[in-house]
């Protein structure tokens, strides 16, 4: 009977041994699984933050463009209309000169 006694805590004691290993081994595969997982959203996060850094740029770039555009456009119609201006003084003070020099004034 104390044998058997000896023999039940002796299976007892192996059984705890394998059930302690593998808890071990289950919580070793858990952690790497964990860092593995955790270096993946890390280098999703890198690649999400340079795609989204990107399309803001992009999207800077197109609204400079089009303001630049508008100012271009402004300042040609602007230079249209002052070339308009001294052509049209120009022709008046050419008129002058002429009368001027013909003595018609």
């Amino acid at each position: 009977m104390v044998a058997e006694a000896l023999k039940s805590i002796r299976e007892g004691e192996e059984e705890g041994r394998k059930l302690i290993e593998g808890a071990r081994e289950s919580a070793a595969r858990i952690l790497k699984e964990a860092e593995e997982e955790v270096k993946r959203l890390k280098e999703k996060a890198r690649a999400d933050e340079k795609s989204l850094a990107r399309e803001i740029s992009e999207k800077h770039a197109q609204e400079g463009e089009k303001e630049g555009n508008v100012v271009m456009k402004n300042a040609e119609k602007e230079a249209e209309k002052l070339k308009s201006i001294a052509e049209s003084n120009l022709d008046s003070t050419i008129n002058f000169v002429l009368e001027k020099i013909l003595g018609l004034v």
